[in-house]
């Protein structure tokens, strides 16, 4: 797996993906509860899976990095280190200098065209990280493809949409489950629209699935927010 992110710090990432795989807290703090801590020999072991599994693309400098950029470094990993998964996290930290004449929806066509193009040549699956818009008169609900920011171009080109949404209002439901929304399939051999309900384990960082009595919770309360939205 090859990821190119900017939003979280490379010991951060690593931490955490040390604390999905070994399932126990990195540090002794509170948020580990009574669960013991990793150990050294576990850490080391980690160590070694997040060396052969990952591969981080960093842009130190002061520059923004460009798509151009992060998509020449995926394809020396491809050809390197075998690599068949990238992530791109997110579009928004992307370098976006388009030229005058061109619009922001070209814009993000040439982009996905350019990813599109990375992923068949290579036998890459890239995962395309992109936040939605500030959505007015938002009740909660989960967002659409069509709210990405930037162009409707993310539904229309991507082979499969996915919207990962989470409740963040105590009143309004669990705020440990999150709601993996499948908006768009492209093959019907990979999958079907539709939404799987994962709850999340705060000490160890990873999602199980959810059991039926807290997914009928989440739907009835989404049902009486969107009756709530056509009231209004």
């Amino acid at each position: 797996m090859y990821y190119a992110r900017w939003k979280t710090r490379v010991r951060d990432h690593a931490r955490k993906l040390l604390e999905k795989h070994i399932k126990k807290p990195f540090f002794d703090a509170r948020y580990g509860g009574s669960v013991e801590r990793m150990s050294k020999d576990e850490f080391e072991e980690g160590k070694e899976w997040l060396n052969e599994s990952f591969h981080l693309i960093r842009c130190e400098d002061d520059c923004l990095p460009s798509i151009d950029w992060v998509l020449n470094l995926a394809k020396a990993a491809v050809l390197r280190h075998g690599v068949r998964g990238l992530v791109i996290d997110p579009y928004n930290e992307l370098d976006h200098q388009r030229p005058p004449n061109q619009t922001e929806t070209e814009y993000v066509s040439q982009i996905l065209t350019k990813i599109k193009r990375f992923a068949q040549h290579h036998s890459c699956h890239v995962w395309f990280v992109a936040h939605p818009r500030q959505l007015h008169n938002w009740t909660g609900a989960p967002p659409n493809m069509y709210d990405i920011s930037g162009s409707a171009h993310f539904i229309n080109k991507c082979d499969n949409g996915i919207v990962i949404h989470r409740n963040r209002d105590p009143d309004a439901g669990p705020v440990d489950v999150v709601q993996v929304c499948m908006k768009k399939v492209r093959n019907k051999v990979i999958g079907q629209i539709g939404d799987a309900f994962l709850t999340y384990d705060r000490i160890t960082g990873e999602y199980k699935e959810a059991d039926e009595a807290i997914v009928a919770k989440v739907v009835k309360q989404q049902i009486r927010q969107k009756s709530t939205s056509y009231q209004r």
